[in-house]
């Protein structure tokens, strides 16, 4: 039978995995809000980004933006390095599947994201490691854009899609969301500017210089709500893992006070066993 040792030894490695999972609980709720905070100035800052670029298309109509070239893309997956966020990359490879066509080119973020990929035998040009926090995104940013660039130069190609989890409603979906040719339907709830802009510079250097910005902080956005959702996954999985750690410590405290409560009545049925019988003995020597 086990002993009450044995129990506390199983509640002490328990109550250690509790302080850890809390641990993470409370860095992924950081980690939420601090992205929070960051995807709204991002989205402000892409807004005006995309108006400066329809200001320049409306009072320079000699530059537009190049006809897609149908069938070649560079594909974007953005997944995880770190586990223990349950089905966040499995639902990104999902989409992948659904997405990647037989002229694409995948690239992927995350460790974790690219053993489902591979584990699916589907083919990737370019991987690199997610970045585990809002900090450490500029590095990863940096080196995607980087490769991104090398890529166009060498292939021609100009579509690019970026394939991304976003939460809303304490909801999370993935998107696929075409970033060049830039989507230009977003500016009609815009207006371009009256005046065309005052500048001393040519305005296709200045244009290849937004489309530039654009894809850069468009990046950057997918690669914070990517954070964030990993994240949210995380939390969610770690509040399961909380509450079952909770019930096996009660269950633990339980089978501790039974098992002590056997030992102690062990106990005391030897020392009233052992008084039994030397009394016993005693009235034996008493007779003789």
């Amino acid at each position: 039978m086990i002993s009450s040792i044995d129990v506390e030894i199983k509640r002490k490695a328990f109550r250690t995995i509790e302080d850890i999972v809390s641990a993470m609980k409370a860095y992924a709720g950081v980690t939420i809000r601090k992205t929070e905070e960051f995807v709204r100035n991002i989205r402000v800052y892409e807004e005006n980004i995309i108006h400066t670029m329809l200001d320049i298309t409306t009072h320079y109509p000699h530059i537009s933006f190049e006809q897609e070239q149908i069938g070649k893309r560079i594909l974007i997956a953005f997944g995880s390095s770190h586990g223990l966020c349950g089905s966040f990359n499995e639902k990104m490879a999902d989409a992948v599947s659904n997405t990647l066509g037989s002229n694409d080119t995948l690239f992927i973020t995350g460790r974790r994201l690219k053993s489902v990929i591979e584990s699916r035998q589907i083919g990737y040009a370019r991987h690199i490691d997610a970045p585990v926090s809002a900090t450490g995104i500029k590095q990863s940013l940096k080196e995607t854009f980087s490769q991104i660039t090398k890529i166009y130069k060498v292939g021609g190609y100009y579509n690019l899609t970026v394939i991304f989890t976003v939460v809303a409603e304490n909801r999370a979906v993935t998107l696929t969301e075409k970033i060049l040719p830039p989507d230009m339907k977003r500016t009609l709830t815009l207006k371009p500017s009256l005046v065309p802009p005052l500048t001393y510079s040519e305005p296709l250097a200045i244009f290849d210089k937004v489309l530039e910005e654009f894809i850069y902080i468009s990046l950057y956005r997918c690669f914070m709500e990517s954070l964030k959702s990993e994240n949210w996954y995380r939390l969610r999985s770690m509040e399961g893992a909380s509450e079952n750690l909770k019930r096996r410590i009660s269950d633990l405290d339980s089978l501790q006070n039974y098992v002590r409560q056997e030992e102690i009545t062990g106990e005391m049925l030897e020392i009233l066993g052992g008084g039994m019988f030397y009394g016993k003995q005693r009235n034996e020597l008493k007779v003789e």
